[in-house]
């Protein structure tokens, strides 16, 4: 299954500068909103859910300490999720059935020049590095590893494509939290009220 639909020209456009970002808690952190708009405080970033399932990708494309080589490197992020009244929602899915919103450490590799391929994009399939939203606090965490629970663009595991997820984890061009439902890992979230806040506390890789 495909862990990803419209969610990829988000990323790709991201990656190189255009993704839509609006008032973040403290912009020196570098960190973007992908799809959304930002509008929390305190943190790393904050931003408020919507009625539609637009939240998509939280990422960070420009802090140097979290990019390059992350092969065997520890991937965590500690985040508060606060206010939800409603109920949790997701896009894309109408056939697959999936579960409620969730969220999940991702990594992408595209520097400039190179082509698409499904091996460029990798999410971490399964807990502690995953989550079903709610209120509460999280921290999400995994080990960048080949023979970890990671699938591609098109829901294939790392475990079978050990060349690739290497070579895009020892050049990482992005990473962060992505929000979607329980097939498609980067289709967005929102709340049936447009209600609740996340607040990113933490996160290295």
């Amino acid at each position: 299954m495909k862990r990803f639909l419209v969610g990829l020209m988000v990323a790709a456009m991201g990656a190189i500068g255009f993704g839509g970002v609006s008032a973040f808690a403290d912009p020196s952190t570098n960190w973007q909103l992908a799809s959304g708009s930002a509008q929390g405080s305190g943190g790393l970033a904050a931003f408020d859910f919507s009625v539609p399932d637009k939240t998509r990708l939280l990422y960070n494309s420009k802090d140097p300490a979290l990019l390059g080589n992350i092969l065997t490197s520890t991937m965590s992020a500690r985040f508060t999720v606060v206010g939800v009244t409603g109920t949790f929602t997701y896009g894309g899915e109408p056939s697959c059935g999936g579960t409620t919103g969730n969220v999940r450490l991702y990594f992408e590799s595209i520097p400039p020049g190179t082509k698409f391929a499904y091996t460029n994009y990798w999410w971490a399939d399964v807990p502690p590095a995953s989550a079903v939203l709610a209120n509460g606090d999280f921290t999400l965490t995994v080990k960048v590893d080949a023979t970890q629970a990671w699938s591609d663009w098109n829901g294939q595991p790392s475990s079978a494509n050990a060349v690739e997820f290497n070579a895009a984890a020892n050049n990482a061009t992005a990473v962060g939290l992505s929000f979607g439902g329980g097939c498609f890992f980067e289709n967005g979230v929102g709340t049936t009220d447009g209600s609740g806040t996340l607040t990113l506390t933490a996160f290295t890789s």
